[in-house]
């Protein structure tokens, strides 16, 4: 057989032992060298690669940068595009409903767009599933702050285990079997999760100064000019001083300055004859700064892993490059509805173990993300199906691998519907419980 022989090849005999493959794992973790020995659990917390108090500036970024807060507004709007649960089993009808019962309870929907949110803003899913006192099933889902997560290495097990620290309590060792930590994307020997926007703060802060600075522009663009009046000098007196002179000419200007400004609102200007006055137009000059705000604003697009030419800043970019950044945008999202996904499926095996029902399993399906495309898709989607029409009528392939091709499920063979039919076909029984 092929598989023997690269066996063969590969491990230089035909039989797979110990000594051949180890059973163990040989490398080294990288945190291993450098855990302190000590019993206090707060002392073998393993730091991420990123100062964790960067997570609370991120939060109050996308609450208050207009940028960022329209990348994580199009995150979840796009990534929660619905969903369907499919139960497999001898009891699925029952179990459906029971789950959609579930559903309601847990306010699903919007707790996808809490997740959804977690996930774009800590960089990894953190939750814990409630469960009944009785164990008659899940009663809520609550989310742990992802910076109040920590991890410790266990070497013996070779796992990071989580723990939650908050203020001046003692950390909580959470259960692995109802607390989930699922990253998006980590560091070699590192468990923690990587947040997305982590590299828009610089220029999030960049913004910030922008900000500041226009406030003081807008005021002085909006100003059509002013008045600049000239009085003649106070005349000196012989005992006073240089200074004192000086003092009593900027006391003079501060006092007269209210009284000129009451009049100028109601369009009448009282001065002594001598005092010269001048109105004075203001023609700021502000070229240039649309451009470096809108390249400041794409990079802080860019930083949060968003797509420009999405949020309307199509300056420069092509429709052949604008579909590439749309379909590397839908991916992010796959990869998001897809950690939201394993999380929902695990909460509703447990529950289902939990009220006895008899089952295989449970999938989650997120819808499609919105095609922007339908004309191009369908067109594709016909040539696809004529091509693999060809192939089936040249005999190159069968029925089945046709319908599989073309994403459609298997159909079942007669032999296995006719066993199906006079009730003796097997089922391998097993019990969800045993992946609890």
């Amino acid at each position: 057989m092929a598989l023997t022989d690269w066996v063969k090849r590969v491990f230089g005999r035909d039989k797979i032992t110990a000594r051949v493959i180890p059973a163990q794992r040989q490398s080294i973790e990288p945190v291993k060298p450098f855990l302190p020995k000590t019993l206090d659990v707060k002392y073998r917390f393993i730091d991420p690669r990123y100062p964790r108090e960067w997570l609370s500036v991120i939060e109050k970024a996308v609450i208050a940068n207009p940028i960022l807060s329209q990348v994580h507004n199009l995150l979840i709007t796009l990534a929660n595009t619905g969903h369907e649960v499919i139960v497999q089993g001898r009891q699925k009808e029952e179990a459906q409903k029971e789950l959609e019962t579930l559903a309601s309870i847990l306010d699903t929907d919007h707790l996808i767009n809490q997740l959804i949110s977690q996930i774009a803003i800590g960089g990894a899913l953190s939750a814990e599933i409630v469960v009944r006192e009785d164990l008659s099933g899940v009663e809520k889902v609550v989310r742990v702050p992802v910076s109040t997560v920590h991890f410790t290495y266990n070497e013996e097990e070779d796992t990071f285990e989580p723990y939650q620290w908050v203020g001046n309590e003692d950390p909580v060792k959470l259960n692995t079997k109802t607390y989930r930590y699922i990253p998006l994307l980590t560091v070699d020997g590192s468990p923690y999760g990587i947040p997305p926007f982590l590299a828009s703060l610089s220029a999030v802060e960049t913004m910030e100064e922008f900000l500041g600075e226009l406030k003081g522009l807008a005021k002085k663009v909006g100003l059509l000019g002013f008045l600049d009046v000239k009085f003649p000098a106070l005349p000196k007196a012989p005992n006073e001083t240089e200074k004192e002179w000086q003092e009593r000419l900027r006391q003079f200007l501060e006092n007269i300055a209210p009284d000129i400004e009451q009049n100028m609102t109601k369009g009448i200007f009282l001065h002594y004859d001598g005092t010269e006055a001048q109105f004075k137009e203001v023609t700021p000059n502000a070229s240039g700064i649309t451009e470096l705000i809108s390249l400041n604003e794409k990079w802080v697009i860019e930083g949060a892993k968003g797509q420009p030419a999405l949020l309307g800043y199509s300056e420069g970019i092509t429709e052949t490059w604008a579909t590439v950044s749309l379909h590397v945008f839908l991916g992010q999202l796959k990869n998001i509805q897809r950690i939201v996904k394993r999380f929902l499926e695990y909460t509703y095996r447990l529950h289902l173990a939990l009220k006895g029902f008899d089952v295989d399993d449970v999938d989650v399906e997120f819808e499609d993300p919105p095609d922007f495309n339908p004309e191009r898709t369908a067109e594709a989607q016909l040539k696809k199906a004529q091509y693999v029409a060809t192939l089936l009528q040249a005999g190159i392939i069968t029925v089945e691998e046709a319908r599989q091709e073309l994403g459609f499920e298997p159909s079942k063979a007669p032999q296995e519907v006719k066993q199906w039919l006079n009730g003796n076909g097997t089922r391998k029984e097993t019990s969800i419980l045993n992946e609890f």
